[in-house]
């Protein structure tokens, strides 16, 4: 099985799954990428201590893909659940202000199971929601 970064293996196979029947072409694939700000540093921090905690501290998108003429802000987890839902909604917001792309920008969350109780709050904010 192929590992991708930062994702863990109930992810991992969670991911590649969907990846044996997409739902949409994916034009291109996008992983672990970052957004928003890193741990605030005091002014007088070396440019090492700068770059390494950009690298560490921001915030991690699982997968960003090209689909149509927009992204996908994709967010990998076994069950969409309140923590998946806040996690695409925020990384979603800051992939546009971080990246300001050419096209929508829609947040998913692939799974292999959804929290019923969140099926008309996924519908409501926009978040789309793809059960394996």
């Amino acid at each position: 099985m192929p590992t991708y970064p930062h994702m863990l293996a109930e992810d991992t196979e969670v991911w590649s799954k969907y990846l044996a029947s997409p739902l949409a072409p994916i034009k291109e694939l996008w992983y672990d990428v970052h957004v928003g700000a890193g741990i605030p540093l005091p002014a007088d921090a070396s440019d090492m201590d700068k770059r390494i905690a950009a690298g560490i501290s921001r915030k991690r998108i699982d997968v960003v893909a090209a689909v149509g003429g927009g992204f996908w802000v994709i967010e990998v987890k076994p069950r969409a659940n309140m923590v998946a839902l806040g996690q695409v909604i925020t990384y979603s917001r800051l992939f546009v202000l971080d990246y300001r792309p050419q096209g929508e920008v829609w947040p998913v969350i692939v799974c292999d199971s959804a929290d019923d109780d969140l099926v008309d709050q996924f519908d409501e904010l926009g978040v789309a929601v793809i059960v394996n």
